[in-house]
């Protein structure tokens, strides 16, 4: 913007030359932005007289009036989204003892899903019929943002807004003032603190001395919608008019873990139950590849003091799954988490563990590629160019997948899988319970190889890809995926390879440009030093990152692989079969 204050031209360097006061300052500020005059409150732009309320959008989109609304309160109600035949219908089902299936599809909340949870959805849980308790009869509250639970949770930065459930109850007779039934707590679906035990069990009254405990009042025909971490009970049904007809569906986001486990199995994307590597992991391994979690439930937590890793005997209630934070840290814990890891992990969003394998592991390790160099088709990616900067141009980038290795070939790389010191701080990074899909892939770029575009950052973020965001809150960090890259070989400032732009994590601007040389130098890109054997972890969507093209004699030599909270669905990270993208190997008599 251009100033509106004149300034004396700058005609020596020695003395200041006479600048705006900051009355001054203020008064030109005022011109542009109104909310700065007295009385010194905002107001809505050119709107200094009541407005009762906001205009309806067009298109059936959500108002602004019920956009506001539930990024408050965490609910909103639809009035008579029911007409009279419908509401007819779904009566007569009940009085014949069948449950009005079809309003979870119905129009009304198909539009207000579709806007609240993304475009790409899923029913969570099929419509039933909620509990009428009976006289003196309760439920406890459930919910609250805190520990926050990202498959579920409320997000809204900058333009974009998703709400990863969505809770649906379809009144299909009166709900008057103190009838009962369902009860919620306003804005706990954003509240940072834990919702105290006396607070969701009805012990303390003050929340419902001031109105704040709500049992919502509908007539039949309404719609109910509130976030899925919205604390919500039920109470007994006292109304002496008829009896509590209340239907409930509920919604997320179809990249969020599903409530019925047995919804994101192995199959899940069309994948085969078990492939014929798998018979070879331990009960660890397992548990990090998702092997082990149940149709109820995920497998128990894996534990690490970044030594050794065991497996918890301890089971953890599904609402407080093990996701250790810096204030948990107790000395008598051997699962501490380092401090200044964390710091540097929050600071940068990427973190190098030094020397995380040894010498006998890194030659074993490097041994197995050397024996499947010829698996890698260096002439397919020539073909392929990368263009852009001088930092970024060169030839495609060739690959490896681990697990088409022989079988004697793969223990090197299986070890990366599970290891105490991946595990151990994967569990602060992610939470407990994280996984992955394989044992990864290889890169093994030569001299000419080309590098990668810029991309994840911390803004924009998106409904239908849930891995994107980092937040920290109450001491624990969330993000949806972390990549993990083993060094097989030094780098140092003058080959290329991986680099990042530290803070892009918290970034609330999108990214305005891709090419990682950064000419212009205003981004920061980093290019971290690194000797083989040393181990990185970077977000691998809220992390802005990419590669510089490889000028070494010596190849770029990583494995690389990924791993996802708990709170993703399968579905999210496994995008179809199991399929190679390595060329069928050579045979043995053709020269590479």
């Amino acid at each position: 913007m251009k100033s509106r204050i004149s300034m004396t031209s700058l005609s020596s360097m020695e003395t200041p030359p006479t600048t705006p006061t900051y009355q001054e300052r203020l008064q030109a500020a005022q011109e542009v932005w109104p909310h700065l005059k007295p009385p010194w409150h905002p107001n809505l732009p050119d709107q200094d007289k009541p407005v009762s309320e906001a205009s309806s959008s067009a298109n059936g989109e959500m108002t602004p009036e019920e956009n506001y609304g539930f990024e408050v309160q965490g609910f909103l109600i639809v009035r008579g989204a029911l007409n009279k035949t419908e509401l007819e219908e779904c009566n007569r089902l009940l009085d014949h003892g069948s449950v009005p299936a079809a309003l979870c599809a119905h129009p009304v909340i198909v539009n207000y899903i579709e806007q609240l949870c993304g475009l790409a959805y899923r029913i969570d849980k099929p419509v039933t019929m909620v509990e009428q308790l009976g006289h003196l009869e309760s439920r406890p509250m459930s919910g609250g943002n805190e520990p926050r639970n990202p498959s579920r949770a409320y997000f809204h930065q900058g333009s974009s807004r998703f709400c990863q459930g969505v809770r649906a109850i379809w009144a299909l007779a009166d709900v008057p003032a103190e009838a009962g039934g369902v009860v919620f707590i306003p804005c706990s679906h954003t509240v940072n603190v834990p919702v105290p035990d006396c607070v969701l069990n009805g012990e303390d009254k003050y929340l419902e001395s001031i109105g704040m405990c709500l049992q919502p009042v509908l007539q039949a025909g309404d719609l109910l919608l509130h976030a899925s971490t919205l604390a919500h009970g039920l109470r007994s049904w006292c109304y002496k008019g008829g009896p509590q007809r209340l239907a409930t569906c509920e919604f997320v986001s179809v990249y969020a873990r599903p409530s019925d486990f047995s919804s994101d199995s192995l199959t899940e994307g069309g994948r085969a139950a078990e492939l014929p590597w798998m018979s070879r992991l331990s009960p660890e391994e397992r548990i990090v590849l998702g092997l082990a979690d149940t149709n109820e439930s995920p497998a128990p937590s894996l534990l690490s003091d970044g030594k050794r890793t065991w497996i918890d005997q301890v089971i953890q209630p599904r609402n407080r799954l093990y996701h250790p934070g810096i204030y948990d840290n107790q000395p008598s814990l051997p699962e501490t988490i380092d401090p200044l890891e964390f710091f540097y992990w929050e600071l940068t969003g990427f973190l190098v563990v030094k020397n995380a394998m040894d010498q006998s592991w890194l030659a074993a390790a490097n041994a197995a590629v050397d024996a499947n160099i010829h698996r890698i088709d260096y002439a397919g990616a020539s073909r392929s160019q990368v263009y852009g900067g001088p930092q970024m141009r060169g030839s495609g980038r060739p690959g490896l997948g681990v697990t088409e290795l022989p079988a004697e070939h793969l223990p090197p790389f299986q070890r990366m899988v599970a290891d105490p010191v991946l595990v151990h701080r994967l569990n602060w990074m992610l939470g407990g319970h994280f996984r992955t899909e394989g044992f990864g892939s290889v890169i093994a770029t030569r001299r000419g190889g080309g590098g990668q575009i810029l991309h994840g950052n911390g803004d924009p973020i998106y409904p239908n890809i849930n891995w994107w965001p980092y937040l920290y809150q109450n001491g624990k960090c969330y993000t949806g995926q972390v990549n993990v890259a083993w060094q097989l070989h030094d780098v140092t400032d003058q080959e290329g390879g991986f680099v990042v732009v530290p803070g892009s994590h918290h970034a609330r601007f999108p990214l305005p440009s891709n090419d990682s040389g950064d000419p212009a130098g205003y981004k920061g890109v980093l290019h971290p030093l690194m000797q083989a054997g040393d181990l990185l972890f970077f977000m691998g969507g809220a992390t802005t990152h990419g590669a510089w093209a490889w000028h070494s004699e010596v190849d770029r030599r990583c494995v690389l692989n990924g791993y996802w909270s708990k709170d993703m669905a399968r579905l999210g990270w496994v995008n179809g079969p199991n399929l190679s993208t390595n060329p069928t190997p050579p045979k043995k008599s053709a020269k590479t």
